[in-house]
């Protein structure tokens, strides 16, 4: 059993010392741009600086997330924030962008990188591209299933979510807060749409909007998984929520080392939407509310004027007190209130009979607890009778949660070995730290004044080493003194005080000088571009129909409809590619953008079996071995687009802005490379949460189609718009873009009368313009 690594998000220097003090074994931050969680506080250069001195010195790593999309014209000033990151000397960065990956190992080789849940890595061909780049460590998507996991075989380290909020969405997938709201997910601005309420088939309800993730009862099973590190989500909680879930699980995680299992609580007693065990463990549930749900304590059986009576769950260790929140949940209504008196705990049988007396045995069965109504509750118009009640606030955490911050302890000290001797008759103490990760650092101070003959009483050796072994809470542990003195002299106390603090300081700065590196000299390579001026136009389909009727495209894209029969996979392309033989089209054959191991086999045995039969066909994928790429890659600059050699184009991202498509053809090495989706419904949320209504044909709020992809374990959700950038197209074959594509998935034949539309404005012909209704540009 190998106990994985404690990740704690940390928001704030505030709270990177509460997950210090809480057991973290490592910290993940963010710079004040380019990371995922843009609206935390954050951290300026000099504060990740005295972050990373700060955890060093507690034998914590540091990891900084750098893990948005990059913009062509952010490279260069992302490059020199990295390069002050290696000098300062983090740990790892957190990565999604396929470009950022490629510049680091180029200008920066020394700087670990971490590959983001957001790069969407989710089978063993993206692991395999990952490791060729120098990837270090990858953190899995929270979709993973643990037989999954288990069957994944790489040398980087692998990384899961083991704690918070959990996206509906795969990490990465998601444009619904960037087309709906404005504020891009990729880029760290997520509106978290999900977390609205929504209407399907008729009733409302937080269909998108998942209970949190509480892995703490399978911390065993992850011990014995090859899985290095557990990270905790929450660089947007409370100190409280931190200090809280990072003891409890560094409480467990030590319990483990003598194979003994915790049980808590406390977890639900700070923030949680109601926890699930995710797809880890092939499960989903939907929160019944957006905001903090806490404990169930039990159900409200009486109420009366002047109190409540709520009929405690057996199995409940955490009874409310004094001062103490409470929730009540019925229905789609809630009432919050705060005990403002002492309760009382009763049996059952006691409040049948209206005997209130305090039970002294609280592990008792059948307990019903009383509470006193005040003026405020009493006025509520809630009818109380059988919701469900909740302890939100505890204040006894509370108060846990502020020793937690003020404590100043550390999860792994440094063992310290000091020898203290006289030099000339100068005092001189030597140190040799031993940290966690077994490097070593040595320093020494000889004193500034001398021992003397004693006029009245000498300092003995037990004297000098008492004052040696205050450790003025630096976290180290002295595990050896060596005393070379006779304690037949005399020197004041003070200065044997002094060498000490000298000697502390000293081994603090060398430690800091153990991680600092020097700034690497960053020259950005010139380019030789070239340049095509053949215009070309594809489109995407998962119609067999389609493939008789279009025409005047260089490109089909074709998707298999929901089926993973091998037979129906191999039915259908084989008649696809008949039905395409003698067409003026390449046909490609799209592969999901999300494909699982299993899936992602099933593909290549249907692959192998074309190709025996001899109908070969290319392939459209997003895992790296495909030889086009679809828009699900995130597409953001040149340096990820060069990056991707094996591939002859690829659809860069609907995200980008006219700017952003200007940025990247003029530093394009190859523009026909790139390819632009001009128009179609986008997919704005891929997902392995399902709905336990039934889908079929349906939309949220009516207008949003719900899909299923061809495994039929995930699902996609589309924009309830086009996007169409006709009015464009002229334009961007201007400034150089030769590739265009229109998505004519789940639309019907009459949808194909794009292509001549479109060919039309590429030859020219402005007479199209306005015909197009019901559209969006996006982020255009």
């Amino acid at each position: 059993m190998k106990i994985p690594e404690l990740l704690a998000p940390a928001g704030s220097m505030e709270h990177l010392k509460i997950a210090i003090n809480a057991g973290a074994s490592s910290v993940y931050l963010s710079g004040k741009n380019y990371g995922a969680r843009k609206f935390a506080q954050n951290f300026t250069l000099d504060e990740i600086h005295e972050a990373v001195k700060l955890a060093h010195l507690h034998n914590v790593r540091v990891y900084v997330t750098v893990n948005t999309l990059i913009k062509e014209s952010e490279l260069e000033s992302v490059l020199n924030y990295l390069n002050e990151l290696y000098a300062i000397g983090v740990d790892a960065v957190l990565v999604q962008d396929l470009g950022l990956i490629e510049l680091i190992n180029r200008h920066l080789p020394k700087l670990k990188i971490h590959a983001s849940t957001q790069l969407t890595c989710e089978n063993q061909r993206k692991l395999d591209y990952l490791e060729s780049k120098n990837v270090k460590r990858v953190v899995l998507t929270r979709e993973m299933r643990k037989e999954e996991i288990e069957n994944l075989k790489t040398n980087m380290e692998l990384e899961i979510f083991a704690h918070g909020a959990l996206c509906y969405s795969y990490s990465g997938q998601c444009l619904m807060s960037s087309f709906k709201g404005g504020r891009s997910g990729n880029r760290g601005t997520c509106a978290q749409p999900c977390r609205q309420k929504y209407r399907l088939n008729n009733k409302e309800d937080y269909y998108l909007s998942p209970r949190d993730l509480c892995l703490y009862d399978e911390l065993k099973e992850i011990s014995e998984m090859n899985i290095r590190c557990i990270k905790i989500e929450g660089r947007m909680r409370s100190k409280q929520y931190l200090a809280i879930v990072i003891s409890e699980y560094r409480k467990a995680l030590n319990k483990l080392k003598s194979n003994k299992t915790s049980k808590t609580e406390n977890l639900k007693l700070v923030f949680n939407r109601g926890f699930t065990k995710g797809q880890f463990k092939s499960t989903y549930e939907r929160s019944i509310r957006p905001g903090h749900l806490g404990l169930k304590i039990g159900k409200v059986i009486e109420t009366k004027k002047s109190q409540i009576a709520i009929k405690l769950n057996d199995d409940l260790k955490t009874i409310p007190d004094k001062g103490d929140g409470l929730l009540f949940i019925k229905k789609d209504n809630d009432y919050g209130m705060e005990i403002s008196q002492n309760p009382i705990v009763t049996t059952l049988n006691h409040f049948n009979k209206n005997k209130i007396k305090q039970v002294k045995d609280l592990t008792r069965k059948n307990k019903v607890l009383i509470i006193k109504k005040v003026r405020q509750n009493k006025k509520n118009n809630f009818k109380l009778e059988n919701s469900d009640v909740y302890l939100t606030k505890r204040n006894s955490l509370t108060r846990k949660a502020k020793e937690i911050e003020n404590s100043g302890s550390s999860f792994v000290k440094s063992k310290l070995i000091l020898t203290f001797s006289l030099k000339n008759k100068y005092p001189k103490v030597k140190g040799r730290l031993t940290l966690a990760n077994h490097r070593e650092v040595t320093y020494e101070v000889v004193g500034t004044a001398k021992f003397e003959t004693p006029l009245k009483r000498n300092v003995t050796g037990e004297t000098i080493e008492k004052q040696l072994s205050k450790l003025d809470n630096y976290p180290f542990e002295i595990t050896q003194i060596n005393m070379n003195y006779d304690g037949s002299l005399f020197i004041p106390i003070k200065e044997i005080n002094k060498i000490r603090r000298e000697l502390f300081e000293g081994l603090e700065s060398e430690i800091h000088k153990l991680y600092e590196n020097k700034k690497e000299k960053i020259n950005l390579r010139q380019i030789e571009m070239k340049r095509s001026d053949e215009i070309s136009l594809s489109y995407y389909t998962n119609n067999l129909d389609d493939l008789k009727e279009i025409a005047d495209v260089k490109r089909v894209y074709l998707e298999i409809p929901p089926n993973d029969s091998i037979n129906f996979m191999v039915n259908f392309l084989k008649q696809s590619i008949e039905t395409a033989f003698n067409k003026d089209y390449e046909l490609i054959w799209k592969w999901p953008d999300i494909a699982h191991d299993n899936l992602v086999k099933s593909l290549t045995k249907v692959k192998g079996i074309l190709n025996k039969l001899n109908y070969p066909i290319k392939i459209m994928s997003n895992d790296f071995k495909g030889e086009y790429g679809p828009y699900s890659m995130n597409i953001a600059n040149t340096e990820s687009i060069n990056s991707l050699k094996g591939y002859k184009i690829i659809t860069i991202s609907p995200e980008l802005r006219k700017r952003d498509y200007e940025d990247i053809i003029k530093n394009c090495e190859d523009n026909s490379k790139i390819e632009i989706l001009v128009q179609g419904s986008l997919e704005l949320m891929k997902t392995r949460y399902g709905f336990k209504e039934n889908i079929k044909n349906a939309s949220l709020n009516g207008e949003y189609p719900i899909r299923p992809s061809l495994s039929g374990e995930e699902l996609i959700i589309f924009n309830n718009e086009d996007l169409s950038l006709i009015d464009e197209i002229g334009y961007l074959k201007s400034i150089g873009y030769v590739n265009f594509s229109i998505d004519g998935r789940y639309k019907n034949k009459d949808y194909i009368k794009m292509i001549d539309l479109y060919n039309d404005a590429l030859n020219g012909n402005a007479k199209n313009k306005g015909i197009i209704k019901n559209f969006t540009k996006g982020n255009y």
